[in-house]
């Protein structure tokens, strides 16, 4: 028999092993997915246009003209940056964050360095930069911070705005006469910011991302850049959604103009001015596009060797994300394959029967032993002692993990400061409703093991001729043995059950006495399969059952709530 199942039991293995590394490869290939984004930030000054796309910088004429594909090597980039720009003397600028600096690259020949700024030491979290020439000194927006910042380098960093003006401030770049315009997305504005002869900025004109022309929900402000005819052209993305955002077209002193009509599941991440024309980035269909200012016309941007670049990009994303899809159908057959070889492998006797009872029914002797009154069976001391400090102690971790999901959440919300930014508000909001979901699934769980505890403390008793049966509430009821139903593991009256085994086949009752009191009794009884039992239980509206299903529903309901919520 050992060497008709061997084979099963390693082909079980095998199958498992198998799922294992399906299951590798999905998580493997769904990271490389990432290192195949873009174009994400583009800049352009003079004749050169920059943008980031899967790792690499790309270098381009105003004219498209692909120049130069700047690997991580050359940039020391580690991850996407988060702000490109072209310096007035044609260098490229690149802030990147974990942690923040600023690096400065000269083109030709290529050389990066660092500069020497307390960036890191303030700015926790995504932020955009911007040189001020007249003032010798670099202006970042602190989404974390929520304020702007001046550094300067031999100068102690400066504050430029009172704390609340902003929330979540992302693209900032000067206008005319000085004058800085920051998207304020958790303000859901655009706002003007006039320097002061201290270096601080006091806010001027603004325009709220909630207007006539605002599309859905798109009105969080993200990026900004100023046209030839000083008009603001705004991506407005919809909180917290991977693949929604429009361009709108602020004039000054009107407001809100137009929207410009890009390719239908365009996604815009950034955008800059190129001479007449404003580039947008595309960064669910990796594309750039070059719209006329004046006629608000869009055209892809770029020559034949920067769009197959871009094409390739595209197509090894795409080749992971298959690679994902196939290792997930992979996992769930070679899973179905594994439980199949491992039913295989047990013998066919044992493969769909129950496990043994404990008592001998059929062998048992016909009467109970002779007694004067009722003799109630006596538990096992372990059973005993279970039943004392089990309910007590299941609160235990119940008191603690809601305790600890309080400080927690409490935590987190002391993290937020004075004007959370509205991505680190709503993944609090999150955490927070995952808690209290959580929190409603283990509360489901305290009535049923109070019912099952009722039925554990119930007593089973008998005077040789009927089954007694002490309710936790104090009654007690007489039942003839051929209304009772029985199965391997416990007894069956109406809406009662009443268990003879617990984990691991341990009786209930000490040795000897369920054989000797409640087998021969069983023997007028009904035996009931495990389907049997579960639709007599059903019928008599036992409880336990019902609330079972209950939790089961609760917490599969509970469970695809927090998948469809999680960050």
């Amino acid at each position: 028999m050992q060497q008709s199942r061997t084979p099963a039991t390693v082909l079980a293995f095998f199958f498992l092993v198998l799922m294992l590394g399906a299951l590798g490869v999905r998580f493997w290939a769904g990271d490389r997915v990432y290192d195949f984004t873009g174009p994400t930030h583009i800049a352009a000054g003079g004749d050169d246009v920059y943008l980031h796309a899967a790792g690499d910088v790309y270098r381009l004429t105003a004219a498209g003209d692909l120049v130069d594909v700047i690997s991580p090597d050359r940039t020391g980039l580690t991850d996407v940056p988060i702000d490109l720009g072209v310096l007035d003397d044609g260098s490229l600028l690149i802030a990147g964050q974990e942690p923040a600096f600023i690096k400065i690259c000269q083109v030709e020949p290529w050389q990066c360095h660092t500069l020497g700024l307390p960036v890191a030491a303030l700015v926790e979290r995504q932020f955009k930069v911007v040189y001020s020439p007249d003032k010798d000194a670099w202006i970042l927006s602190d989404a974390h911070g929520d304020t702007l910042w001046r550094f300067a380098n031999d100068e102690e960093p400066q504050k430029l705005v009172p704390d609340r003006t902003l929330a979540g401030p992302n693209g900032l770049t000067f206008g005319a006469a000085g004058k800085l315009w920051v998207a304020d997305t958790d303000h859901r504005r655009i706002v003007e910011f006039t320097p002061q002869d201290d270096g601080s900025f006091l806010a001027g004109r603004e325009h709220s991302a909630k207007n006539a022309l605002t599309v859905g929900d798109r009105h969080f402000p993200m990026m900004l850049a100023r046209a030839r005819d000083d008009r603001w052209w705004v991506i407005q993305a919809q909180e917290f959604s991977d693949a929604h955002a429009n361009v709108v077209i602020y004039e000054e002193n009107e407001g809100a103009q137009a929207v410009i009509d890009l390719p239908e599941g365009a996604y815009p991440t950034d955008i800059t001015a190129l001479e007449r024309a404003m580039l947008v980035t595309d960064m669910e269909r990796l594309a750039v596009y070059s719209v006329d200012s004046e006629s608000l016309v869009a055209r892809e941007f770029g020559d034949e060797n920067f769009r197959r670049s871009l094409l390739r990009i595209g197509e090894s994303r795409k080749k992971f994300e298959r690679l994902g899809t196939t290792s997930f159908g992979a996992l769930v057959l070679f899973a179905a394959a594994m439980i199949f070889a491992a039913i295989q492998a047990t013998p066919k006797h044992k493969r769909w029967t129950e496990p043994p009872g404990l008592l001998d029914v059929e062998n048992a002797p016909d009467h109970v032993p002779d007694t004067k009154g009722v003799h109630w069976l006596e538990r096992d001391p372990g059973w005993e002692r279970t039943l004392k400090w089990v309910g007590p102690v299941f609160y235990i971790p119940f008191v603690v993990g809601i305790v600890s999901a309080v400080v927690f959440y409490g935590w987190l919300v002391s993290q937020t400061g004075p004007v959370p930014d509205a991505e680190w508000k709503a993944r609090v909001g999150q955490t927070g409703l995952m808690f209290l979901l959580s929190g409603l699934g283990l509360v489901c769980f305290i009535p049923l093991v109070h019912l099952q505890l009722r039925n554990l403390r119930q007593k089973l008793g008998t005077d040789g001729k009927r089954l007694y049966i002490r309710l936790k509430d104090g009654r007690e009821l007489s039942v003839e043995p051929s209304r009772l139903c029985y199965t391997n593991q416990a007894i069956l009256y109406q809406r009662h059950t009443f268990p003879l085994q617990g984990a691991r086949r341990k009786s209930v009752y000490i040795p000897g006495e369920a054989e000797t009191w409640l087998a021969p009794l069983l023997r007028q009884a009904r035996k009931l399969s495990a389907t049997q039992a579960l639709k007599y239980r059903w019928n008599n509206g036992d409880d336990v059952l019902y609330w079972t299903i209950a939790v089961g529903f609760v917490m599969a309901l509970i469970i695809i709530l927090i998948e469809f919520i999680s960050p």
